[in-house]
């Protein structure tokens, strides 16, 4: 089996090609996230729920008592301000997008992927640089058997139609060589156009919220969603665990409740 295949099955269940991932990096941008100020002792109770945890290079580093049985780690590449909203403490003036990491690099980490952030609705420098970022990380990914994956966000205020813009995203990042896609839930006909463009490379779909989470993940996996990405917002809810629970046994249905 070709390495790179490997590692994707590392946070893809090969039983049933479905995914639940679990982001945490965003810190990265933000600062202190609600719930996860003691990392270790947050993500401890939860790595066995997800098949996939991002995290940040230092998040990473906290992680070495991390066993097979739990998830795969996956590595945040990159870091920007194009997170931070107007209420931001310090509101970006200009929008900055760096890369961190090379695919070696993470290796070093444990990392099973990287993840970039796929940006759009800024200036062209930035969709540009995006651009770039991903083809150098997908070719130099290649040269050590390391995944990546495009975590696309159509967030900028140039962004006129949401769902379009996000099809946009993806062809962008499956041209720059990404081995996955992650997406915010475009509806299903933009879903539809996505899962074939990506063939058979993986589609993650990022819910607007965790109420809705549910069905938008239902509808998705009928049309081939590999399955669920979700945010640090997790740890700022009472009960991470339970809500990690619920999402993987609808991600990792039985065959036969896939098909009724």
């Amino acid at each position: 089996m070709d390495s790179k295949v490997y590692r994707l099955r590392e946070f893809i269940n090969p039983a049933d090609g479905c995914s639940l991932i679990l982001d945490t990096s965003a810190g990265l941008s933000l600062g202190p996230l609600p719930g996860l100020e003691n990392f270790s002792a947050a993500v401890g109770p939860v790595l066995s729920l997800v098949d996939g945890l991002i995290t940040s290079p230092g998040q990473a580093s906290k992680l070495a008592g991390r066993t097979r049985q739990d998830t795969a780690l996956l590595v945040r590449a990159d870091w920007t301000n194009a997170l931070r909203g107007p209420d931001f403490m310090l509101p970006p003036e200009t929008i900055s997008h760096i890369p961190l990491l090379a695919p070696q690099e993470a290796l070093d980490l444990g990392a099973s992927a990287l993840v970039v952030y796929f940006l759009l609705g800024h200036e062209e420098r930035i969709e540009a640089g995006c651009l770039r970022t991903t083809v150098q990380l997908a070719i130099m990914g290649r040269q050590v058997a390391m995944p990546l994956v495009v975590d696309v966000q159509p967030i900028g205020p140039r962004v006129v139609l949401r769902n379009k813009a996000i099809e946009l995203g993806v062809s962008y990042a499956l041209e720059g060589g990404a081995d996955g896609v992650a997406v915010s839930w475009p509806g299903r006909a933009s879903f539809e156009t996505i899962r074939t463009m990506a063939a058979e490379r993986p589609v993650w779909i990022k819910p607007k919220t965790l109420e809705g989470a549910k069905a938008e993940l239902a509808e998705a996996l009928e049309i081939g969603a590999t399955g669920l990405w979700l945010g640090a917002e997790v740890f700022a809810q009472p009960d991470p665990a339970a809500i990690l629970q619920t999402f993987a046994t609808q991600v990792h249905r039985p065959v036969s409740a896939a098909q009724e």
